[in-house]
């Protein structure tokens, strides 16, 4: 089974994205702090990983700059608010596979 972790804080938009999923073979498994996706990604297999970079318990960056460090090539997407020029550079030089700024579309018409 596919199984994708998306860490983000932000309830409704963790549901929609939830529901973007369904249907499409891939479980996503949501969490709302950096402690806790850590915690599952030590215990589980995921695909990939969508994180965002403004949570309750600190910079979405900095799990992905530690998944890196222990070797991890999982594909990383950053998935924030933060759209500044400076802040994707900076998310793809610590190992993001891609940086997508918030609001986006999914290509249903509605928008996030």
């Amino acid at each position: 089974m596919n199984r994708v972790a998306l860490v983000e804080d932000h309830e409704r938009l963790a549901a929609l994205i939830r529901k973007a999923f369904e249907g499409t073979g891939i479980k996503l498994e949501t969490f709302d702090r950096i402690a806790h996706a850590r915690a599952a990604l030590e215990q589980l297999s995921y695909s990939a990983l969508i994180v965002d970079r403004g949570l309750p318990d600190g910079d979405g960056l900095e799990l992905v700059r530690q998944l890196r460090a222990q070797g991890s090539s999982m594909p990383c997407l950053m998935l924030t608010a933060r759209d500044a020029l400076n802040d994707r550079i900076e998310g793809l030089e610590v190992g993001a596979d891609d940086y997508l700024a918030k609001p986006f579309s999914m290509g249903t018409g509605v928008s996030f």
